[in-house]
């Protein structure tokens, strides 16, 4: 996939008052980004529609209709919950099979970080869980704020219901209450400012575990490339 920065798609981060900045991102040109207008519900619907028809054309209306609102709501929760972009990523054909990603990027408070603070496990509680296991990968890089970090695992859902998000590399087959029965990419990244502040965090999830390490290369890019601009005035007030 090619990457490019979006020009003039930077898009305001929320608050209660007054726009606090804005962020740049640089991300696959090719990505269907459903939080692309964040105030144009009706036109976005529509968007879904259109792609939904192409998508499913074999399936019947109902279904089609379904799959939109679907789609609709889980767009008024990410931005209810403060998420800036969400890529879809829908591919038939790839060398490794069909690719189905969900990329999703928002803005966080980052205290202040010290040079000898672990970042890797300061990022792992943003995700609710530390990490247990010895299949997850966790790596350092530089990043166009700063520094950054980036994360790859893969996701077990068990029996049960439950979710590990960092499961060891094997687990025991013994109890069956503790097998698996779908496996997950997931692909994270935290790019952080020096000494703290805003940062960026891009967390991506793929059906098929076995694309992680392609998933994290789109991730990391753009974690890596990404720039946040607070505006002066909200600065100054932070200072206050």
């Amino acid at each position: 996939m090619n990457s490019a920065p979006s020009e003039g798609k930077a898009t305001t981060i929320p608050d209660a008052g007054p726009p606090l900045g804005h962020v740049n991102f640089f991300a696959p040109t090719d990505w269907f980004d459903i939080l692309s207008d964040p105030a144009g519900e009706n036109v976005t619907k529509e968007r879904f529609a259109e792609l939904t028809r192409r998508s499913f054309p074999g399936h019947s209306q109902d279904f089609q209709d379904q799959l939109v609102e679907a789609l609709a709501h889980t767009r008024r929760i990410f931005l209810a919950d403060g998420m800036l972009s969400c890529g879809l990523v829908a591919l038939p054909e790839t060398e490794s099979g069909p690719a189905l990603w969900q990329i999703c990027s928002g803005v966080v408070e980052i205290g202040p970080v010290e040079t000898d603070l672990d970042i890797g496990s300061a990022f792992t509680r943003f995700l609710g869980e530390r990490i247990a296991g010895d299949g997850v990968y966790v790596e350092d890089f530089p990043t166009a704020i700063g520094t950054g970090v980036g994360l790859i695992s893969t996701p077990q859902v068990f029996e049960d219901g439950s979710v590990s998000l960092f499961p060891p590399s094997t687990v025991s087959t013994e109890n069956s209450e503790a097998r698996a029965v779908v496996n997950l990419g997931l692909a994270a990244a935290l790019a952080v400012p020096p000494g703290g502040g805003r940062g960026l965090v891009v967390v991506g999830q793929s059906l098929d575990a076995g694309q992680v390490r392609e998933l994290a290369s789109v991730v990391a890019l753009i974690a890596g490339k990404s720039t946040i601009e607070v505006y002066e005035e909200a600065a100054e007030g932070a200072g206050r």
